[in-house]
């Protein structure tokens, strides 16, 4: 039985703990938190957990296998590299890094530990998800030519939105930009050619980001993000013989299959029960495996992803000068 420690209280870490609740070789034994009121609440729903208000004495704690990263962006970097160092098995929310060498550095120390990293890309492990990755590797919609994504939302109304303005860590590339990223990465393997932007900025931050990618293959990724729009979070693959859609891209249950000159059809998988299971469930299986890292979603996938989203920040300065 892996034992838990989550470091952070927020919203996502609440939506955690309820997929880990569901596994048979997890379970959750300790939260960190700065917050005392999240600590307090938590142990009311939770009384046999352990809470401490300190991180380091979270990682200090011997009982502790895994530890799951649940607070801001900034502080990914620190918290995973201090729980490498002590052996501490991490899942850590995405982006799990502000730069690629901050990532390398975490992928050196995994391997060098021997201890397992994997950024929290849940995506990759929804099963329709993984339906949709083994049937395009099979050819179903031939050589795949482009993929559009788009994950918009409105935070005009929003009551929590300080971390999104913070100059340091804000702006939308960075709050949900990885999902787009990770996910036409996930079937377009080729280097970057050239990278197109035109971005919209709110309070100093990135708020509206449309890019396109061309990649050396001739492949195209183009995506959309925003937080001052609602838009459809739809994903479009096409390829040579069709394309295939399906909504929300990030944490999809059903797509529709257009072959060309056939009538559509649709695929349907749900979740195992909920849409952190299978994800929490891979990382029991690497440390069943010993292994440091996941094949899903590989140190070199995240060095990937961070490497890309810097490209892309880069033609931010380039095309807009600003940030």
């Amino acid at each position: 039985m892996i034992h838990w420690g989550i470091i952070g209280a927020g919203n996502i870490a609440r939506r955690f703990i309820k997929g880990l609740s569901y596994s048979q070789n997890g379970k959750l034994y300790a939260v960190a938190s700065h917050t005392a009121t999240k600590r307090t609440e938590l142990k009311a729903l939770y009384p046999e957990i352990v809470t401490y208000d300190d991180y380091e004495q979270l990682l200090d704690d011997p009982q502790v296998d895994a530890v799951y990263i649940a607070i801001w962006h900034k502080e990914h970097y620190e918290w995973a590299r201090r729980a490498i160092l002590k052996h501490k098995a991490v899942l850590c929310e995405k982006p799990a890094t502000l730069s690629s060498i901050q990532m390398q550095d975490l992928a050196s120390l995994a391997k060098e530990n021997q201890t397992f990293f994997m950024e929290a890309m849940k995506t990759r492990f929804i099963p329709l998800v993984l339906e949709l990755k083994k049937q395009l590797d099979e050819g179903l919609i031939g050589d795949i030519l482009r993929i559009e994504n788009r994950f918009c939302y409105d935070i005009t109304n929003a009551s929590q939105t300080r971390y999104l303005f913070d100059q340091e860590q804000g702006g939308i590339l960075n709050d949900v930009g990885s999902y787009n990223i990770a996910s036409i990465l996930d079937y377009i393997d080729s280097p970057v050619q050239s990278i197109e932007s035109s971005v919209q900025y709110m309070q100093g931050v990135d708020c509206h980001d449309q890019i396109t990618i061309t990649f050396t293959s001739g492949q195209v990724g183009y995506l959309e993000i925003a937080m001052d729009e609602n838009l459809s979070p739809l994903m479009t693959i096409y390829g040579s013989k069709g394309k295939i859609t399906c909504m929300p891209f990030y944490r999809p249950t059903e797509a529709t299959i257009e072959l060309n000159n056939q009538e559509a059809y649709h695929i349907h998988k749900d979740y195992i029960f909920d849409d952190f299971y299978t994800e929490i469930e891979e990382v029991h299986q690497c440390l069943k495996n010993h292994q440091y890292e996941s094949q899903r979603m590989s140190l070199k996938d995240s060095i990937d992803c961070a490497i890309l989203t810097e490209k892309i920040k880069q033609t931010f300065k380039e095309e807009n000068h600003e940030i």
